[in-house]
């Protein structure tokens, strides 16, 4: 109940703490609910929800260098916070994105990277853990058509002592796309199309009464025991 009261109080504090026109919206997935602010989804867009997995396809999240610009960066970084439904306790959360990119021209380059953080939202000042959003190889084709690649982060959460007992999860997701060129005639483009967060869960682990079990056993073995020893000074006394 008091864990409970400080998820409330620690959600109630964010959106206290966000502009005016926020907007909490909650998407209620299999296991999961996906509370956050529409008004700060950014480049995101508006996410849909299947299952567990929070996804986004958002259709202006890119980025450009052309002629020797150099470097250009575009970045949007987002917060959620995953709360369990009853029943069920955290076992993993993964991130997997994709686009395209197309590299033209001589020292023409792309690059996808950011991070996935995670918090227990009743413990803002505990332990965060963070992994980074890698790609699952360079990008580094060239030539025309577009070219696609894939990224990914995440966390065995059921490993995670901070999670063990934890029924809400914040989850930031911060991305970056990079284009660079370094000489005339050259084009370097990089966009993100797909963002796909899945929390996955496990039931809550039936109480097993093992050791209770264990433990009568034992008690009914010592009380045998004692017992078998009575009768026993017994049977030597009336003889």
């Amino acid at each position: 109940m008091f864990k409970q009261t400080a998820i409330l109080t620690a959600m109630l504090g964010l959106l206290a703490a966000a502009p005016a026109q926020a907007a909490m919206v909650t998407l209620s997935g299999s296991t999961v609910n996906y509370t956050f602010d529409d008004s700060q989804l950014g480049l995101f867009g508006t996410p849909a929800i299947s299952g567990n997995t929070l996804s986004f396809t958002p259709n202006a999240f890119k980025a450009k260098s052309a002629n020797g610009e150099g470097y250009t960066l575009t970045d949007s970084t987002i917060n959620v916070i995953a709360s369990l439904k009853p029943g069920y306790v955290f076992s993993k959360a993964s991130l997997n994105e994709g686009g395209d990119y197309l590299l033209l021209g001589m020292g023409s380059g792309a690059d996808v990277t950011g991070q996935l953080r995670v918090f227990d939202p009743a413990q803002p000042l505990g332990m965060h853990y963070f992994d980074s959003i890698t790609p699952a190889a360079p990008l580094t084709a060239t030539g025309l058509p577009t070219h696609n690649w894939k990224a990914s982060g995440g966390f065995n959460l059921g490993a995670l002592p901070t999670f063990k007992s934890s029924s809400a999860l914040n989850v930031t997701i911060e991305n970056l796309l990079l284009a660079d060129t370094v000489s005339n005639n050259s084009l370097a483009f990089v966009q993100k199309k797909f963002v796909g967060l899945d929390i996955v869960t496990a039931p809550v682990p039936e109480v097993k009464d093992w050791a209770l079990m264990l433990a009568g056993l034992g008690l009914i073995g010592l009380q045998m025991r004692r017992r078998t020893r009575a009768d026993g000074k017994h049977i030597q006394s009336g003889a």
